[in-house]
């Protein structure tokens, strides 16, 4: 009887295994839940990737629009400071031909004055347009004077002063060829270190760099003890720094 008993049992025990479905598994169950979770981790790391690719191009745009805007405010620097530095130089230029006009127009006692005429006038007056910056007034004047006294001591100065116009109002070629002239025209004028130094400006503008280096080195090498020639020096080292 007891073993009769064992074995119906044993029978109902594995009767009931047969019975249980296969999702209700305790090994499908984990199964499944596992294959889940593997699910959701693809998932999300797919959106992590993507999201590190975004982050990645939206860099890559930051520092361009950084480089951008480096190069915009490096070249309105320059602009500024180009601007600046002309008109303290022609303002330093200006002071400096009006004290030897004062000088010439009023010799030492028991002395005489070397220019004749009004070519003293003629001059002064040109140069008192380009001081307050009417340059087509300036421009005219100049050329006025030069016509009508060839022989004046002053020619060599009108001449570098017609070229200070033409660079003024950025009519470059016209600068370089009225720079030109002081050197072949006035090779012994005092303003030839200076009208070295314009004709190296005035080419850099035309982006004539190597001219511009010519002009330049020249100077330096001519006149080195000239202020022309430290501002020459300035201007390779700014050369060098853009790669021209």
């Amino acid at each position: 009887m007891r073993k009769a008993l064992s074995i119906g049992v044993l029978a109902l025990a594995v009767g009931g295994c047969s019975l249980t479905k296969p999702e209700e598994e305790p090994a499908y169950i984990k199964a499944t839940a596992v294959e889940g979770r593997v699910e959701r981790i693809e998932r999300q790391s797919d959106a992590m990737l993507e999201l590190q690719r975004q982050q990645e191009a939206m860099q890559a745009e930051l520092r361009r629009l950084r480089g951008e805007l480096e190069e915009a405010q490096h070249e309105a620097k320059s602009s500024k400071d180009q601007q600046r530095d002309l008109y303290a130089d022609l303002d330093k230029r200006l002071g400096a031909v009006e004290a030897r006009v004062q000088a010439i127009g009023n010799p030492p006692a028991g002395g005489a004055a070397t220019v004749a005429g009004n070519d003293k006038d003629a001059y002064q007056a040109a140069l008192d347009k380009l001081k307050f910056r009417d340059y087509a007034g300036a421009e005219k004047a100049l050329l006025d004077f030069m016509g009508s006294f060839p022989q004046s001591a002053l020619v060599d100065n009108a001449q570098y002063w017609l070229g200070e116009t033409y660079y003024v109002m950025r009519r470059y070629p016209d600068a370089v060829e009225a720079f030109g002239r002081v050197l072949h025209d006035h090779p012994d004028s005092r303003k030839v270190p200076d009208a070295l130094l314009k004709l190296g400006y005035s080419e850099y503008e035309l982006q004539r760099f190597r001219e511009a280096r010519q002009y330049l080195a020249k100077l330096i090498k001519g006149y080195p003890d000239t202020p022309a020639a430290t501002e020459a020096q300035q201007r390779l080292k700014r050369m060098d720094a853009e790669h021209h």
